[in-house]
């Protein structure tokens, strides 16, 4: 009997049938539904390991049809492979360090695969990280649960030291996930170039964990995805609430219930803090010098003599008893007189909404001197706004409902009495946009607002056609290299 020959695939046929999986497993009506299908199409390669956006205008998912045949038996196993990749945009990882190293893109992943095992705790989605690492095996064993997880987490031993406690806050034991703060990227970072020199210093290697995601680009995958606006206007939808959930475990930051956060403290580098200066200098107008200065100016007082009768002549009965002027009284004017001048302040607006829990460590740190001096009075905001107090500021204690809304902020503005007339806001740019009455007002009023944001995670399109001016800091950490810390 003649053998019929192979039936050769047809790309789209490759495409069609992973788009077909995708649609079967996304939950409908939700965040990953939403951004997956602003993505242009989904096109299968073997040019990239695993999976890829493609770095075009309208962007395209890129997938390897082959990994998806060896390690994404399951729908849900391809669903978090989608949504890991579509993490490393939304959380523009690869700006955030320009010339990723493998240490860098392996706390990346470790971050993204423990936040969508929180968010997905069941066997049919936490399989597919268990299955392309194994738990014994560092550094493989960041990037997936424990074995137990999460009823009964078996935490491997504490070999690189340090290890243990990172993957405890990675994925904590139950019931303690919103007692416990999650790693940084730093922390990973210094767990990882640590046991690098001690692998160095034994003349040994180490061995290369399975990362997702094309990882080999030239750095700007993120940048000229989000050159689409579709997908920027995916990205300012729900990075406003979501990062909290992803970063800090639990639900979603609704904007309605504030809570109580502490943050870490941390310095920002020289260049940052000399940015930061020169903006709130803008702000604050002209000052000269550090010393409480008396100028001249307009107050009430008595500008003149008349027949009237005014009681608040304090000298009309000494001139009665002296015979001097009897019938002449002081009354009411504006004269000159030379007064204390009361230094400028600057009002600042902290974003404390969930995207910013990367940032706000530096942040706090590069606030506190300009507070303790008096020059800046800050106000924390997320869909509503307070005030931040120098103590709470020193110890990174916030308040947040976790979302983000620019009017709330532009309504604490025109409320303020004495009104003001410049105002600094210190945001990653996630704040939707403003209300036009809310703009026609700060116009009317000529306030100007001066937009700041943190150089690793920067989105000008929502203030650009209403802030005075945005300026992007420089790094708020020195980028890691390779044995260096």
């Amino acid at each position: 009997m003649p053998t019929l020959p192979a039936r050769r695939i047809n790309k789209h046929d490759e495409s069609d049938a992973i788009i077909s999986r995708l649609l079967a497993c996304l939950p409908a009506a939700t965040l990953e539904m939403e951004t997956f299908c602003r993505l242009a199409g989904i096109k299968t390669t073997r040019d990239i390991p695993t999976a890829a956006v493609e770095v075009a205008y309208r962007p395209r998912l890129l997938i390897n049809p082959d990994f998806i045949t060896k390690h994404c038996e399951r729908d849900e196993h391809l669903f978090l492979l989608v949504m890991h990749e579509l993490w490393h945009i939304i959380l523009a990882h690869t700006r955030l360090y320009p010339r990723p190293t493998m240490a860098h893109n392996i706390a990346f992943d470790a971050i993204i695969n423990a936040a969508l095992t929180r968010q997905f705790p069941a066997p049919e989605y936490r399989g597919f990280f268990e299955s392309i690492n194994q738990a014994d095996q560092f550094p493989g064993s960041l990037l997936r649960a424990p074995e137990g997880y999460p009823y009964n987490p078996q935490y491997p031993p504490d070999n690189p030291p340090g290890f243990q406690q990172i993957l405890m806050r990675l994925y904590p034991p139950p019931g303690q996930a919103q007692r416990i703060s999650k790693p940084l990227y730093r922390e990973i970072l210094d767990l990882l170039q640590d046991y690098l020199r001690d692998l160095i210093a034994q003349g040994k290697v180490m061995v290369e964990p399975m990362l997702l995601g094309d990882h080999d680009g030239d750095g700007n995958s993120d940048g000229q995805a989000m050159d689409d606006p579709l997908m920027r206007e995916a990205v300012r939808r729900i990075a406003g609430s979501l990062p909290r959930s992803l970063m800090h475990g639990g639900e979603r930051g609704d904007g309605t219930s504030v809570n109580d956060r502490y943050s870490a403290v941390a310095a920002a580098t020289e260049d940052t803090r000399r940015a930061f200066s020169r903006v709130l200098q803008r702000c604050l107008g002209p000052r000269y010098g550090t010393q409480r200065r008396r100028a001249r100016t307009s107050i009430p007082g008595m500008s003149g003599m008349s027949v009237i009768p005014n009681a608040r002549d304090r000298l009309a009965a000494a001139r009665q008893v002296l015979g001097v002027q009897g019938v002449m009284w002081g009354q009411p004017g504006i004269v000159k007189a030379r007064v204390p001048e009361t230094p400028s302040r600057s009002h600042v607006y902290l974003d404390v909404s969930g995207s910013m829990n990367n940032w706000l460590p530096a942040l706090i740190g590069l606030l506190i001197p300009y507070v303790t001096s008096g020059r800046a009075a800050i106000f924390q905001f997320s869909t509503a706004v307070e005030k931040l107090a120098l103590d709470d500021l020193k110890r990174g204690k916030l308040r947040t409902t976790a979302g983000t809304d620019i009017n709330a902020v532009l309504a604490h503005i025109l409320a303020t009495v004495p009104p003001v007339r410049s105002v600094l806001i210190l945001t990653d740019g996630y704040t939707g946009k403003p209300l036009i009455e809310h703009v026609q007002a700060m116009h009317e009023r000529r306030i100007k607002l001066y937009a700041v944001m943190p150089y690793e995670s920067a989105n000008p399109y929502d203030l650009r056609d209403f802030a005075k001016t945005i300026t992007i800091l420089p790094p708020l950490r020195r980028s890691l290299l390779p044995g260096r810390s």
